[in-house]
């Protein structure tokens, strides 16, 4: 006799992530779409849910349990249901409109919720993340499947195989923890300042599991200015001047851009410097793509997230599997100071790249650059 179907609700925020590699910094500008489709850039938010679809129905064939999918029409979840309609009971309770908005996802939660859902898995970043906590408040379980642009809260696994893996231990009846996390987004007022510093707007409860739900992410501290001065020193002083340097995003990037002598560096976005120029700024995945093309050598540096330990696949999206393959993957430059090492007590860093084949290959220990000519060897892992 089988056990009573695990319902697992599913809302998808449809632009979820095309500001990434747009670089437009987030999918809540007016316009998103079409600004993105320009740029050649489309979401690709249901291949994450497919990722996470697919990976359950492996994981659910030696199961003694079937699962329900609770979800919206259309493009917020029956769509990409769609594949698996023959594996997993669908349903539907919200009718999606043709363009969506922030109140689809907060009225379609708040019918997913009555439905009284084992888990709510939402997919988007931390907007999707804001609406869905107005919706559901405290006492629902949920779990956020990356996909946007900007993640600063603790609400979300590292990758779809760690989602897929959370709720097969659900379903296995394994004891899994739960714990409050923040919900967080960019503090406007803050980023107009130049700085990037998050507000806090509550808690969701979650299944927690310290390798497979990220943590809030968290700023550099004061007696870390002294390393990052030293780290930038160092790395401008071995700038090789026949090389196209990627410049990602983040605190401690801004600050090499600033020591490379970029007046104006972007925070939240990707520049490209070569031979003490700047070449491009603010760039999107199809404009460095048609730079890495341009010249014959390149290379990608990237930071780490504090708290979160994570070095691509957040804020950092224009840096396409793509182009990494095309650059070469040794041509990828981490750095981060000690303290931010430190404050990850252990735990590896990880990716999420978009590309399974391009995770487990990068998966391992890797140099990164921390002070003046010092470094560590710490491991990036990949979850399979």
């Amino acid at each position: 006799m089988k056990d009573k179907a695990f319902k697992l609700g599913l809302i998808i925020n449809p632009l979820a992530g095309i500001g990434g590699p747009a670089a437009l910094k987030g999918s809540d500008h007016q316009n998103t779409e079409v600004l993105a489709a320009k740029r050649g850039v489309s979401s690709a938010v249901n291949d994450r849910v497919n990722a996470v679809l697919s990976d359950l129905k492996e994981r659910l064939s030696e199961l003694n349990q079937s699962l329900q999918i609770i979800t919206a029409s259309g493009a917020m979840g029956a769509l990409a249901c769609e594949p698996f309609k023959s594996l997993f009971s669908v349903e539907t309770v919200y009718q999606t409109p043709k363009e969506t908005s922030a109140n689809d996802t907060l009225n379609a939660a708040k019918l997913i919720k009555a439905q009284h859902v084992d888990l709510l898995l939402f997919a988007g970043g931390d907007g999707t993340a804001r609406d869905i906590f107005q919706a559901v408040g405290k006492d629902q379980a949920v779990l956020g499947l990356p996909a946007g642009v900007k993640m600063h809260s603790g609400v979300f696994a590292v990758t779809p195989k760690a989602v897929a893996s959370v709720i097969e231990s659900l379903m296995k009846h394994r004891l899994v923890s739960a714990r409050m996390a923040e919900v967080r987004d960019i503090d406007e007022q803050a980023f107009a300042q130049g700085r990037v510093s998050t507000a806090y707007y509550g808690e969701m409860l979650i299944p927690d599991d310290q390798l497979l739900v990220q943590c809030v992410k968290c700023s550099g501290m004061i007696e870390d200015e002294l390393m990052l001065d030293e780290l930038c020193a160092f790395v401008t002083e071995e700038l090789e001047d026949d090389t196209l340097y990627i410049l990602g995003s983040g605190g401690t990037l801004k600050a090499l851009k600033s020591a490379m002598g970029i007046d104006e560096p972007t925070l939240l976005g990707v520049d490209v410097w070569f031979q003490g120029e700047v070449i491009a700024q603010d760039v999107h995945e199809a404009q460095l793509f048609e730079l890495v093309q341009a010249y014959p050598i390149a290379r990608i540096m990237l930071s780490i997230i504090g708290g979160q330990g994570i070095v691509l696949g957040r804020g950092n999206q224009q840096i396409s599997p793509r182009i990494i393959e095309h650059v070469g993957l040794d041509k990828l430059q981490f750095l981060a100071t000690q303290s931010k090492i430190l404050a990850l007590e252990g735990k590896p860093l990880h990716i999420d790249s978009g590309s399974d084949e391009l995770d487990r290959r990068l998966s391992g220990f890797h140099k990164i650059l921390c002070a003046y000519d010092d470094a560590l060897l710490y491991e990036i892992r990949y979850l399979d």
